[in-house]
């Protein structure tokens, strides 16, 4: 779990904590600016969805981890458009590590079809590809999910978005080099 954590922290985006309600709030607010996605505890969830959903519109999707989902659909129903529910950590992490992962392949997307930056690109696909790889390592329980993975390194004959965006950096510094001043 730790591991996943860390992967998740080095990889993706910090990882901030909180113990009450007031603060967790508090955090939300500080960070406006940027996408959070909100992990909680379903006693918490239960307090302070309602609130943010009303008034943090930037709050990008829930994961609550719980004892017992039966327990917690009488709120929870309400926002199933963006909320999930766990009642085992590491499912909550694979989850959260692969869901994070698919928004890094389509930044890096961006990045190298919108923006030509395939060196951006590549360090966003190369994060995915950890994450994806430190996610399948962990999920003992269901089959390991590979579609991000053939993706970002390719399957059989096609290449994958990694290569690409190496191909793509590497015709970029041969443009660069080609060039001539006069």
């Amino acid at each position: 779990m730790d591991e996943l954590i860390c992967a998740l922290t080095t990889h993706a985006a910090p990882i901030e904590f909180t113990d009450t309600l007031e603060d967790a709030l508090a955090l939300v607010d500080y960070h406006k600016d940027k996408r959070i996605i909100f992990i909680s505890s379903a006693s918490l969830g239960k307090d302070i969805i309602p609130k943010i959903t009303a008034n943090h519109v930037h709050v990008h999707s829930f994961y609550i981890f719980c004892g017992q989902i039966k327990h917690c659909l009488d709120w929870a129903m309400d926002y199933l458009d963006c909320l999930q529910m766990f009642d085992f950590e590491i499912d909550l992490l694979v989850r959260l590590a692969r869901d994070i992962s698919k928004d890094i392949i389509n930044q890096g997307k961006m990045y190298m079809m919108d923006l030509q930056d395939p060196t951006s690109a590549l360090r966003y696909f190369e994060s995915a590809r950890t994450l994806e790889e430190r996610a399948n390592a962990r999920d003992t329980l269901n089959h390991p999910f590979h579609e991000h993975l053939k993706m970002l390194n390719g399957e059989q004959n096609k290449t994958g978005l990694i290569a690409q965006a190496r191909e793509m950096q590497q015709q970029q510094l041969a443009n660069v080099g080609a060039t001539t001043v006069c």
